[in-house]
């Protein structure tokens, strides 16, 4: 039976990497957005961001909206507090700011945020400064 079941659960992951599409924003700017640290503890951000939108063999990214099953929101929760917070101050509002602003840009330009309300968009942090978003 295990080996049953890890047969379809390879199976299964071949399927989704041959399928599943990926559409990244292209809105913002750098520092904060199209960047992540790549050194350090916070690495899995950085570099998913930078395979996701430069990885010449990104087999998940799509450039076609209409093909997507997921949408990237590809800013840097890493950059955003190292740009945004004031250390020690405990106001997390420039951050909740900078979230509602990229959305509203987002849910404003594209049609793709009001399909689900944004139930299939998705960010990436590798650490606790997202659970205050």
């Amino acid at each position: 039976l295990v080996n049953k079941v890890m047969h379809y659960i390879y199976r299964s992951y071949l399927e989704m990497e041959r399928r599943l599409k990926v559409y990244v924003y292209e809105e913002g700017e750098l520092p904060i957005v199209h960047d992540g640290p790549c050194k350090d503890i916070y690495t899995t951000e950085g570099r998913f961001i930078q395979e996701i939108e430069q990885g010449k063999k990104s087999k998940f990214r799509t450039r076609d909206p209409n093909l997507a099953h997921l949408f990237f929101m590809p800013f840097s929760v890493t950059w955003m507090v190292k740009y945004l917070y004031t250390p020690k101050s405990y106001n997390l509002k420039p951050l909740q700011d900078f979230v509602s602003d990229y959305i509203r840009v987002v849910s404003t330009k594209h049609p793709f945020w009001n399909k689900t309300q944004g139930a299939d968009h998705f960010m990436l942090s590798c650490h606790d400064w997202v659970c205050f978003l």
